[in-house]
């Protein structure tokens, strides 16, 4: 045994890839996070400032620790997600269908409520839209952590929506920014659940 071999096993534990679990650089389950930690931060950097300088420094600390750990636990030190379910063709055709859905309610429901003069609602709109796209995944790819993950979202944008408005248009933004940290937050869960679980769970 040589000097060099205890280094080596303690590198070994970052970036680890549970037994039977693909590269965790290459699983697309862990990709498909990192885009909803980019979306989070995306929702929360984006519309906080219309709430005031300590909302927004506030949000955007919370954001950026909640992302941290998810990174942490979904690359850094793995956790198990379990075996991986290749998604067939119809799964992929959903995905395109979602994604491209999800451009064009975006698209149509901006001008919409330009037309109507409730531009600033726009936030809401789009959190609303973004989480009605991840419901149809948790079929697609037998991943049920995108219903309460859609169902969160969409119900925030709605209220968003609504509220917005009956009391002002920043109620949108708030929206905007609660259903960031909602999802930064259920990702966050996401990985400690299945990190304590193993593949026994599924969140």
């Amino acid at each position: 045994m040589t000097a060099e071999e205890p280094v080596r096993a303690s590198d070994r534990r970052l970036f680890r890839s549970p037994p039977g679990e693909p590269p965790v650089l290459v699983d697309p389950r862990r990709w498909g996070a990192l885009i909803g930690v980019a979306g989070g931060l995306v929702f929360v950097l984006a519309y906080a400032p219309a709430l005031g300088t300590p909302v927004h420094v506030v949000a955007a600390v919370v954001a950026v620790v909640l992302a941290l750990l998810v990174l942490v636990g979904l690359y850094v030190r793995a956790a198990s997600l379990g075996p991986l379910r290749e998604p067939g063709r119809a799964a992929l055709a959903v995905y395109g269908a979602c994604v491209v859905g999800e451009l064009v309610l975006i698209a149509v429901g901006s001008r919409l409520l330009a037309a109507s003069g409730h531009e600033g609602l726009r936030p809401a709109l789009i959190a609303a839209v973004v989480g009605l796209h991840f419901l149809p995944f948790a079929w697609a790819f037998g991943e049920r952590h995108f219903l309460p993950l859609g169902g969160a979202l969409v119900v925030l944008g709605v209220l968003g929506l609504v509220l917005g408005g009956v009391l002002g248009e920043v109620v949108a933004s708030v929206a905007a920014v609660l259903s960031g940290l909602v999802m930064l937050a259920l990702l966050v869960r996401y990985a400690l659940v299945h990190r304590r679980a193993g593949s026994r769970s599924r969140p």
